[in-house]
C-alpha cells in the first residue's frame, strides 16, 4: 500500500513537472474592472500578462465583477481577447503548477486562497494603497506568499523594510511606443494631466481671470481617452501641464515628455527614482513648479514665449534622454528574468526535488 502511494505521489509530482517544462499551466492575474477608465495600475498588470501570453504561456484574467467591461476601450482590443474568468460565476480549477498573481489592494483575496496549493505572488504597484486595506497583523509570511513583485527600486526598498523575510523583485513598467513626437506645427493648446479636478480649477481659473487677454487659450483635460487617442490629443499640443502629487511611477509625464512640447511638471510628494539626477536633485531636463498658484503666474509669459518662438532650444533637447527610458524591450527583458528565469523555473526546481526526495523515501507515505 505504501509503494502504491508513493507511486501516486511520483505522477502527480511528475505531472506538473511536465505541465511547467511544457508551458502546460495556468498563469492568473486577479483584476479588478476600472468600468472602462484608464489605470497605470491595470495597465501594468496587462501589460504583463500580454507580454506573457505572446511568449506561449496559458494567462487568463480573473475578477468578480457582476458587470465586466474591461479594458478594450481606453488599453486596445487585443487586451480583451487575452480569456477572462468571472470566478463567482465559473469553477476556475487552480493547479499546484499554477501561479496566481494579486495587486495590493486584494489583501482579501491573499487571505481566501492562502489554501490553494499554487504559487501566489503578491504585486505591488502602489505600496501605500497597502499599508491602507491590508490588516496590520497580516504579512506576506502569514499568507504563505513567498514573493512580491515591485514597479521600481524605491519601492523595493520600502519592501524590504516591512517584509525581510519575502524576496521583492522589480518588473519595470513601460511606455507604448504610440508616444513620440510626431511631425507637422503644434497646436497652442495646453493639456492637462491630473486626476485632482480640485487641482485643474485653481490653474485654469485663476488663469483667465488675471489673463483676460488669453481667453482664447484652450486648456484640454486628458482624462477618458484611449491609448491611442491619448498620444495623438499628448503629440497634437504645444504645451502639456503634468499633476499626480501621489504618483508612485509617473507614467504620464513620461508619455508626455517623449511627445514633444514644452512639458511643465509639478513636483510629487515623494518623485520617482528616474525623476531625479545622480545627486537626487530634481532632473534640469523637466521644467518643474512647486504649487499651482505659480504655475497660474508663470504661464503666460511660456505661452507668450511660444507664440514668438522664443522657447530656449535646450528645453526640447533634454527631453530627448527620456525618448528610450522604460523601453517595452526593457520590461520584456525583465519579464524573462523575473517571472521565466525565476518564479517558473524555481517552481520546477522545486518539484524536481520533491520528485527527489519521494523516490528517497525522505518523505514518509502512509500504510
Amino acid at each position: 500500500m505504501a509503494e502504491l502511494t508513493k507511486n501516486k505521489m511520483i505522477d502527480i509530482v511528475e505531472e506538473n513537472i511536465n505541465k511547467l517544462k511544457n508551458k502546460e499551466f495556468n498563469v492568473y492575474f486577479y483584476v479588478i474592472d476600472t468600468k472602462g477608465i484608464a489605470s497605470s495600475a491595470l495597465e501594468y498588470i496587462y501589460n504583463t500578462a500580454k507580454i506573457l501570453s505572446d511568449k506561449g504561456y496559458k494567462v487568463s484574467m480573473l475578477h468578480n465583477e457582476k458587470e465586466f467591461i474591461g479594458v478594450g476601450e481606453w488599453l486596445g482590443e487585443e487586451y480583451d481577447s487575452i480569456p477572462h474568468h468571472n470566478i463567482e460565476k465559473e469553477n476556475v480549477e487552480i493547479g499546484p503548477s499554477d501561479f496566481l498573481f494579486i495587486p495590493e489592494v486584494f489583501s482579501n483575496v491573499m487571505i481566501q486562497t492562502k489554501k490553494l496549493s499554487c504559487k501566489r505572488v503578491m504585486v505591488v504597484t502602489d505600496y501605500q494603497k497597502m499599508t491602507e486595506i491590508m490588516p496590520v497583523s497580516t504579512t506576506p509570511e502569514i499568507l504563505g506568499i513567498t514573493d512580491i513583485i515591485t514597479t521600481t527600486n524605491k519601492q523595493k526598498e520600502m519592501l524590504n523594510d516591512f517584509f525581510p523575510d519575502t524576496r521583492v523583485h522589480v518588473v519595470s513598467p513601460f511606455i507604448s511606443d504610440e508616444f513620440k513626437e510626431k511631425e507637422g506645427p503644434k497646436n497652442l493648446i495646453v493639456n492637462i494631466v491630473s486626476r485632482n479636478q480640485s487641482l485643474i480649477n485653481n490653474l485654469t481659473k485663476p488663469f483667465y481671470w488675471m489673463n483676460p487677454m488669453y481667453k482664447w487659450v484652450s486648456f484640454r483635460d486628458l482624462r477618458g481617452f484611449s491609448i491611442r487617442e491619448y498620444a495623438d490629443v499628448m503629440s497634437s499640443a504645444a504645451i502639456t501641464i503634468w499633476m499626480d502629487d501621489d504618483t508612485k511611477f509617473g507614467y504620464t509625464l513620461l508619455e508626455a515628455l517623449r511627445s514633444g512640447g514644452v512639458v511643465l511638471a509639478k513636483v510629487p510628494n515623494k518623485p520617482t527614482e528616474w525623476m531625479l539626477d545622480e545627486n537626487g536633485e530634481l532632473k534640469d531636463s523637466i521644467v518643474w513648479f512647486e504649487d499651482v498658484d505659480e504655475l497660474s503666474r508663470k504661464l503666460p509669459s511660456i505661452i507668450r514665449s511660444w507664440t514668438m518662438n522664443k522657447v530656449p532650444s535646450d528645453i526640447y533637447e533634454k527631453q530627448k534622454e527620456f525618448t528610450t527610458l522604460y523601453s517595452k524591450e526593457q520590461a520584456v527583458s525583465e519579464i524573462d528574468d523575473v517571472y521565466i528565469k525565476g518564479l517558473f523555473e524555481r517552481r520546477l526546481n522545486e518539484f524536481e526535488e520533491v520528485k527527489k526526495d519521494v523516490e528517497n523515501n525522505i518523505i514518509k507515505t502512509n500504510d
